[in-house]
């Protein structure tokens, strides 16, 4: 369990991550989060799966990267995995994910978890995280495990909490090239107006940096590296992969 977050140092990280990335609408969309996981791996890194699930993604990543070394984890016994929690897995870690698994926790629970992945991570190693798009009705209340529902900002600020810096931010929709054109027509200009989105998730990268002091004003910057996946305002984004986003 974590320990309780100040109010005031947890909306200084998220008006950090908002000076960058003032609106979810504005995000670069890509097909599914995992495109953005792929696009970091060039086929020898060390992976750690982290809310891994039933073991599907295991053999995706497998069968594109069959020389990346992919470790999981997951609190559910039922699931296979290979250790209960991030602190159990040996070694150091080049990539970790932990796709939607933030909105299953409390925020002090999700930055205390995200400070134990970074502690398996190697020096500018990333972090890649989605959570279910707030903006798009029923996406964070289909599930009744749900606890948080993370803006864009408040997820980026708990990557500052645990000392990452941030690299990118993007939305993610899985549809076909057809329906991300009609959703982006219609739901585009009307959705800015009324605050309403057709993505999935929200996915944020972000990078282990050393020696930051992430509780006050010189907390980590969260202008480290450029590193995104796709075009620009609402853009199609460089499409990777062919997996279907999991519930958590």
């Amino acid at each position: 369990m974590g320990d309780p977050i100040s109010w005031q140092v947890l909306v200084r990280a998220r008006r950090r991550a908002a000076e960058r990335w003032p609106s979810a609408f504005g995000l670069p969309l890509v097909h599914r989060p995992t495109d953005v996981v792929y696009s970091l791996l060039r086929g020898t890194e060390r992976v750690l799966d982290v809310g891994a699930g039933d073991g599907e993604r295991r053999r995706r990543v497998a069968a594109r990267f069959p020389q990346v070394r992919y470790v999981s984890c997951d609190p559910d016994p039922e699931s296979g995995a290979d250790h209960a929690r991030p602190g159990d897995a040996p070694g150091v870690f080049d990539v970790a994910l932990l796709l939607e698994v933030a909105e299953h926790l409390r925020p002090e629970d999700a930055v205390a978890l995200l400070a134990e992945v970074r502690g398996k991570l190697a020096p500018g190693g990333r972090v890649v995280v989605s959570v279910p798009a707030i903006h798009t009705p029923g996406r964070q209340f289909r599930d009744c495990t749900h606890v948080t529902a993370w803006s864009h900002d408040d997820l980026g600020a708990a990557l500052i909490l645990a000392g990452f810096g941030l690299e990118s931010m993007h939305r993610s929709f899985p549809g076909t090239w057809l329906g991300r054109l009609a959703r982006r027509a219609v739901l585009g200009p009307v959705g800015r107006v009324f605050g309403i989105d057709y993505a999935h998730s929200v996915v944020v990268v972000g990078v282990n940096v050393v020696d930051v002091n992430v509780g006050g004003d010189s907390a980590v910057d969260v202008s480290v590296v450029d590193g995104s996946v796709g075009g620009g305002d609402g853009g199609d984004g460089r499409r990777a992969g062919g997996d279907d986003e999991r519930p958590a």
